[in-house]
């Protein structure tokens, strides 16, 4: 284990038992997408979106839930 993986855990240890739960879902899920493969089309899909950004072609947070009728959540 790395020494600041270590740190974070004794940091954590110190926190109420709600608190590092929480935590420790927030890592197991963290962890979760770093191991999780890609599905077919994916990494196509990323590079499609990154152009779009690049040229513009995108909708802010605030013009989505716009559009979706979210107001100002």
């Amino acid at each position: 284990m790395t020494k600041i993986l270590e740190l974070a855990i004794e940091r954590l240890r110190h926190l109420p038992d709600q608190m590092q739960d929480t935590a420790g879902r927030a890592l197991i899920a963290q962890i979760a997408e770093i191991e999780e493969e890609p599905e077919p089309g994916d990494l196509e899909a990323i590079t499609e979106g990154r152009k779009d950004f690049e040229r513009g072609d995108f909708t802010t947070l605030d013009e989505w839930r716009h559009e979706m009728g979210l107001g100002d959540r």
